[in-house]
């Protein structure tokens, strides 16, 4: 099921977020690409807080996207396609499996994630990636997707592709990816302009834009 775009933001940049917290995370993701776990932690001071960085894993490739779980273990996005999950303190790293085909081409791959606004419950977790167009299209093509799966312990099951971008350009750059819960529950998807910017003035077309769905795909009515 395909979502179409019922909310255009003026600016087609990805979400911006608090910036205490985006550089945290941003920190936080160098850290786990580069830091030796023997390095002893660093405390590091930012204009409202004070706070110190120990790093909890190492050997991850291109880190794009972590989510905490309740019990304190972290999931963490490859960008080549791997979904890792991170235990907390470091106390080490498994892979999730059951991912859909993820197409690891130029800027594209596993890309984002965020969890149900109900996880305790539903255990739902949502993620973005890049599809590659089926055989029997012509040229070969990619596209930013969504899906929503069920975290079982390691594994996702009852996995659901909810929006796909509405075309298939062949450059394999400009994705995008992130997703955003609002608190009325819809998810904000942003989507890549590929890298054509006359894409983001068409109204007809994903690219370029910041989505508005329902958690399962639909557009939103608002």
């Amino acid at each position: 099921m395909s979502g179409g775009p019922s909310h255009r933001g003026a600016g087609r940049g990805l979400l911006r977020r608090p910036a205490t917290v985006t550089a945290v995370a941003v920190s936080f993701l160098l850290l786990l690409a580069r830091q030796s776990a023997a390095e002893r932690p660093q405390r590091h001071v930012s204009l409202e807080h004070s706070f110190r960085v120990v790093p909890v894993a190492t050997g991850l490739e291109r880190p794009w996207a972590v989510a905490f779980l309740p019990g304190g273990d972290m999931l963490v996005t490859e960008r080549p396609g791997r979904l890792l999950r991170v235990g907390e303190g470091g106390g080490g790293t498994r892979s999730v499996r059951g991912l859909p085909p993820v197409a690891a081409v130029g800027h594209g791959g596993l890309l984002d994630l965020a969890l149900s606004p109900g996880f305790a419950d539903d255990r739902l977790l949502y993620f973005s990636y890049t599809e590659r167009s089926p055989r029997g299209r012509g040229k070969r093509g990619y596209r930013t997707a969504v899906a929503r799966a069920e975290l079982a312990g390691d594994r996702l099951v009852s996995v659901q592709r909810i929006f796909a971008m509405n075309s298939f350009p062949p450059r394999k750059i400009g994705f995008g990816s992130r997703l955003a819960f609002l608190p009325d529950g819809d998810l904000l998807v942003t989507v890549g302009d590929r890298a054509e910017r006359h894409r983001a003035q068409d109204p007809s077309n994903h690219a370029g834009s910041v989505l508005r769905i329902r958690p399962d795909g639909s557009p939103s009515p608002r």
